[in-house]
C-alpha cells in the first residue's frame, strides 16, 4: 500500500510528467507577460504602479541589454527585453503551442537542420557585433542597403526562426523523455556454462 508520505511526495511529480507541456505553455506565457506589461505599466503615470514596472524592469535586465534603440514600444516605452529577445520568447511560446497539435507526428529531426535555421541570427548578430556592414535593407528603387545596425524587422525575424527552431527541436526529445521511449535497454546477463535450455537438459 502506498503510504501518504510517498503520495505527497510522488504526486506532483506524477502530475509534472503527465502536464508538463501544458505546464511549459503557461510558465513561458507568464514570462512573456510582464514583457509587454511594463510599457503598458509605465504609460499609467502612477508612480506606484511605475516602481513595481521598474522592479520588472531590473529584474529582466538579467536576460537582455534592454538597449531602447533596439526594443519595441508600446505608448512611448519601451520592453522590458529588446525586440531580438520579445521575438524568441513568443514564437517558443508559439512552438509549445503548435506542439500540442502534433507532438504525436512531429519525430526528432537532424542537428544539421537546427543549426541551418539558427544561421540567420548568428550572422544578423555577429556581423551587427563586429561593425561588419551586411545587406539588410531594400530602399526606394529597390536598392539594397548595407548597414552595420541591424533593424527591429530582421531582429524580429531572425529572432523568430530562432525561437520556433529550438522548440521544435528540444520538444519532441521531451516528449519521448516523458513518455517513456528513451529508457534505457536492460541488460540481460551473460549465459553461464550452467545454463542450460530445457531442449539441452533432455
Amino acid at each position: 500500500m502506498v503510504s501518504q508520505l510517498e503520495k505527497v511526495v510522488t504526486g506532483p511529480a506524477y502530475f509534472f510528467v503527465r502536464h508538463w507541456l501544458a505546464i511549459l505553455i503557461v510558465l513561458t506565457f507568464l514570462f512573456i507577460v510582464p514583457i509587454v506589461g511594463y510599457p503598458v505599466m509605465m504609460a499609467t503615470g502612477n508612480p506606484t504602479i511605475q516602481s513595481i514596472a521598474g522592479i520588472i524592469h531590473l529584474a529582466y535586465h538579467a536576460t537582455c541589454h534592454q538597449l531602447p534603440e533596439r526594443s519595441l514600444f508600446i505608448d512611448a516605452y519601451e520592453m522590458a527585453v529588446c525586440s531580438r529577445c520579445f521575438a524568441i520568447y513568443v514564437s517558443f511560446l508559439a512552438g509549445c503551442i503548435v506542439f500540442a497539435f502534433v507532438r504525436t507526428k512531429l519525430k526528432i529531426w537532424s542537428l544539421v537542420w537546427l543549426v541551418v535555421l539558427c544561421v540567420p541570427m548568428a550572422i544578423d548578430g555577429f556581423a551587427q557585433l563586429l561593425y561588419i556592414a551586411i545587406p539588410r535593407a531594400i530602399g526606394p528603387g529597390w536598392p539594397i542597403i548595407w548597414t552595420v545596425e541591424s533593424t527591429n524587422e530582421l531582429r524580429v525575424i531572425t529572432g523568430a526562426i530562432f525561437g520556433l527552431a529550438c522548440a521544435l527541436y528540444v520538444l519532441p526529445y521531451l516528449q519521448e523523455i516523458f513518455s517513456g521511449d528513451m529508457r534505457a535497454p536492460v541488460k540481460k546477463d551473460a549465459p553461464t556454462g550452467n545454463d542450460q535450455s530445457p531442449a539441452a537438459k533432455q
